[in-house]
C-alpha cells in the first residue's frame, strides 16, 4: 500500500481524532491518565464492543439490525430466569452459553424474516425489536433481578490484573476486556482469511454478483444475522454481569453508540465497506469522547449531542473532502470482486 493511501485511510484518521482527543483531555484533567480511569474505559469498552462488532457484521452483508439491544436484553434475562429455575449453580461459561444461544436463535429469525420476505432489513427488525421486548415484558416478566446467580457475581468481579492505586484503593483489569480482544481477533482473521469473511463483503458490495459467483447469499446473510445475534446475547449478558442484576430497562437507549461507533469506524451503510480495526477504533473514540465528558465536567446529557455531532461529522467530512480535493479515501474494506479473488495468504 502507497504511503499516501494509507494516511487517507478512515482508520487512520479515527485513530489521528482518538489521539489527539486522549492528549487535550489529559493535558486538562491528568486524571484521565489513571490506572483507574484506564482500566474503567476499557471494560466500559465490553458491551459497546460485542454489540458493535455483531451490528457491524450485518451491516458488512447489507443489512440494518437495529433490534441489538432488544436481543441482548431478552438474553439476558432469560439466562437469568432459567439459571434461577433450573441451574442456579451453573458456572459463568454455561451461563454466557445460554445467552449467546438465546441471541443467536433471535438473531435468526431476523435472518429468515429479512432473507424468506425480501423486505428492508430496517423494517423487519424495527418489527422483531418491538417483538422481542413486547414478548418479554409480557410472558417473561417486567421486575428487575437484583438477585443474580453466584456465577454472575463472582464474574463481576473477576480481573486479569489487580494494582493499587496512589490513594489506596485496589484497581483491577476486567477480564470482560480479553473477551472483547478475543471476538475482535476471531472476527478479524474470519473477514480476512476465510471464504466465508470474502463472501460476507462480497453479498454487501454487489449481492447479485456474488449469486453468479456461486455464493448462496440467503445461507451467507442468515449467518451474519444470526452471528450479530450471537454477540449481542453474550453483550446482554456481560451487561447484566457486570452490573449483577437484571434491568429489561438496562440497554434500552445505547442503539445510537453503537451504530456510531460502526459508522465512525467506516463501516458503509449501503454494506461491503467496513474494517474491525475500524469499529474497535469507532467504539474507543465514543467510549473515550463519554467519558471525557464526565472529566471535564460536561453534563452527561451532552453525550448524546456529542455522538450525534461525531456520527454526522463521520458522515459528511469524508464525503465532503472527496467532492472538493478527490481524496482517495480508504476504509479497508473489500468488494465483491477483490475480496473473491484474493488468496488466502494475501
Amino acid at each position: 500500500m502507497r504511503p499516501t493511501a494509507f494516511l487517507f485511510r478512515h482508520e487512520t484518521i479515527v485513530l489521528a481524532v482518538l489521539v489527539g482527543l486522549v492528549l487535550v483531555v489529559g493535558q486538562i484533567n491528568p486524571a484521565f491518565y489513571s490506572f483507574f480511569n484506564v482500566f474503567s474505559l476499557l471494560k466500559n469498552s465490553t458491551v459497546v464492543g460485542l454489540f458493535a462488532i455483531g451490528f457491524f457484521l450485518v451491516l458488512v452483508v447489507g443489512g440494518l439490525d437495529v433490534s441489538f439491544a432488544a436481543i441482548g436484553v431478552v438474553s439476558m434475562y432469560g439466562t437469568v430466569k432459567l439459571s434461577l429455575a433450573f441451574f442456579p449453580d451453573a458456572n459463568v461459561v454455561v451461563l454466557c452459553v445460554v445467552a449467546a444461544l438465546i441471541g443467536a436463535a433471535l438473531g435468526l429469525i431476523n435472518g429468515f424474516l429479512v432473507t424468506r420476505l425480501r423486505a428492508p432489513s430496517l423494517i423487519v427488525t424495527l418489527g422483531t425489536m418491538s417483538l422481542f421486548r413486547g414478548f418479554l415484558l409480557f410472558f417473561v416478566g417486567t421486575e428487575t433481578i437484583r438477585n443474580v446467580p453466584e456465577a454472575m457475581s463472582t464474574f463481576s468481579a473477576a480481573n486479569i490484573l489487580s494494582m493499587t492505586a496512589q490513594n489506596g484503593a485496589r484497581v483491577g483489569l476486567h477480564v470482560s476486556v480479553v473477551i472483547l480482544l478475543s471476538v475482535l481477533a476471531i472476527v478479524f482473521f474470519v473477514l480476512r482469511y476465510t471464504v466465508l469473511g470474502r463472501s460476507l463483503y462480497a453479498v454487501g458490495g454487489n449481492p447479485v454478483a456474488a449469486r453468479r459467483m456461486g455464493i448462496n447469499v440467503d445461507a451467507v446473510e442468515m449467518f451474519a444475522y444470526c452471528a450479530g445475534g450471537l454477540l449481542s446475547g453474550l453483550a446482554g449478558f456481560m451487561a447484566a454481569s457486570m452490573l449483577r442484576l437484571a434491568n429489561p430497562q438496562t440497554l434500552v437507549g445505547s442503539e445510537l453508540d453503537v451504530i456510531a461507533a460502526v459508522v465512525i469506524g467506516g463501516a458503509a451503510i449501503t454494506g461491503g465497506k467496513g474494517s474491525v480495526l475500524g469499529v474497535f477504533l469507532g467504539v474507543a473514540l465514543i467510549v473515550v469522547t463519554n467519558n471525557s465528558l464526565i472529566l471535564l465536567g460536561i453534563p452527561a446529557t451532552w453525550q448524546k449531542v456529542a455522538t450525534g455531532a461525531l456520527l454526522l461529522a463521520a458522515i459528511g467530512l469524508p464525503l465532503l473532502a472527496q467532492r472538493k480535493w478527490r481524496l482517495p479515501f480508504m476504509s479497508g474494506a473489500e468488494t465483491a470482486e477483490t475480496s473473491l479473488s484474493r488468496s488466502p495468504s494475501e
